[in-house]
């Protein structure tokens, strides 16, 4: 088989990195190719860093793509940032004019590094919160692995399996008890607890997926849906106004009045501008969640001036916010760096917008949905335990 030669390795950098956001920028011309051309006397460079940077990060029989910023990614990102800036007085030397500011501030929007996502959750992170459903009080102890002999699965696992929405007591909203926001109500919650398959001796990966969320129902939710939907990330970054045009806080209480569907939305990445390629990117959480665009209408929420956290804010100060979490490592046996066990997140809204959501959408069409699942799987076949 002919090795690629540098100029296709470049392209395909380029391919993986940068394809959506240069088509997004409706592709200046001349970007994509003097990108390329810079690369190309880089690749030999890029694939060798890259390639130590792999042999460090994991077992050379590993193939979960380590968790890190990689040199092919920093190195695109930075030709990229670099060729781009240039490009007002290229199109200037030719006779095209422009609005400096608005060229400038749309070309950098539809180019920014797409470490931003990550950056924003980074910045999002707590230590793991006790708050949480009353039924879910088990799930604060990490599922059992490798030495530890407790059940499998956890009985509290069991007794939700199949169970899709909280009544009585127990679906009452959950109050936060953490300090700043003590009292603040959780408008959902999303938690993953994973663990690693490990061989000699073999242990299975197993898995459980916890999401909680307030819902506007009027009725039983179908029963093998979530209390959580999917949207986009933007709204912890643009206004409503600008994602909606035609939304407002009147539409947005007639919507709210009669829908039948949760008030959260785990957020979807894929396909988004500005989001880490496909499995990789530096330290983007996995699970992120958001309100749902007519919950921030209604409440005339908008985003923190700059947008660095998940948090949406009113005239009053603080009033959403996007808590992340991660830890409790674990390693699946090999010499690869420890892994975090549990990812999750949660979203906490001021006692008194969650008065006005409650009036908008009924008492009576207000619910606490929960969906609890859990898995097993055995371990593929690979080296043994402590191989390298």
């Amino acid at each position: 088989m002919t090795s690629a030669t540098p100029e296709e390795r470049a392209d395909g950098l380029m391919t993986l990195f940068l394809d959506d956001r240069l088509e997004d920028a409706k592709e200046p011309p001349g970007l994509r190719d003097a990108i390329v051309e810079r690369l190309v006397g880089q690749v030999d460079d890029i694939g060798k860093r890259f390639g130590e940077q792999i042999d460090h990060l994991r077992s050379s029989w590993a193939k979960r793509m380590p968790d890190a910023y990689l040199a092919d990614e920093e190195v695109v990102e930075n030709e990229l940032q670099a060729t781009a800036a240039g490009i007002r007085t290229a199109r200037a030397l030719e006779g095209v004019l422009s609005d400096p500011r608005r060229f400038e501030q749309t070309l950098a929007q539809r180019l920014a590094p797409n470490a931003r996502w990550a950056l924003r959750g980074e910045a999002s992170r707590v230590p793991r919160p006790s708050t949480r459903a009353s039924v879910l009080n088990w799930s604060l102890t990490p599922i059992p692995w490798i030495e530890d002999n407790a059940e499998w699965p956890p009985a509290g696992a069991i007794a939700l399996a199949g169970i899709r929405q909280l009544a009585g007591a127990d679906g009452e909203p959950v109050r936060v008890s953490e300090e700043p926001y003590k009292g603040w109500v959780q408008l959902a919650m999303f938690e993953r607890q994973a663990t690693l398959a490990t061989r000699s001796p073999d242990i299975a990966a197993r898995q459980i997926l916890i999401a909680t969320g307030i819902e506007a129902c009027g009725g039983r939710p179908p029963v093998d849906s979530m209390p959580l939907s999917r949207a986009t990330p933007y709204p912890w970054a643009v206004g409503y106004k600008h994602l909606a045009p035609n939304l407002d806080a009147e539409r947005a209480r007639i919507a709210l009045s009669s829908t039948r569907r949760p008030l959260a939305a785990l957020i979807d990445y894929e396909g988004q501008p500005g989001a880490p390629a496909h499995d990789r990117g530096v330290g983007l959480q996995r699970f992120t969640l958001v309100p749902r665009i007519e919950v921030i209408a209604l409440l005339g929420l908008r985003p923190e001036t700059p947008a660095l956290r998940h948090v949406l804010v009113d005239d009053n100060g603080t009033a959403i916010v996007g808590r992340q979490w991660r830890g409790f490592l674990i390693h699946d046996g090999s010499y690869s760096p420890l892994e975090p066990a549990i990812h999750g997140a949660d979203l906490i809204l001021r006692p008194d917008l969650y008065e006005t959501l409650v009036d908008t959408v009924g008492k009576d069409r207000h619910s606490l949905g929960v969906s609890v699942s859990h898995s097993e799987n055995a371990p593929s076949p690979g080296p043994p335990k402590g191989s390298d």
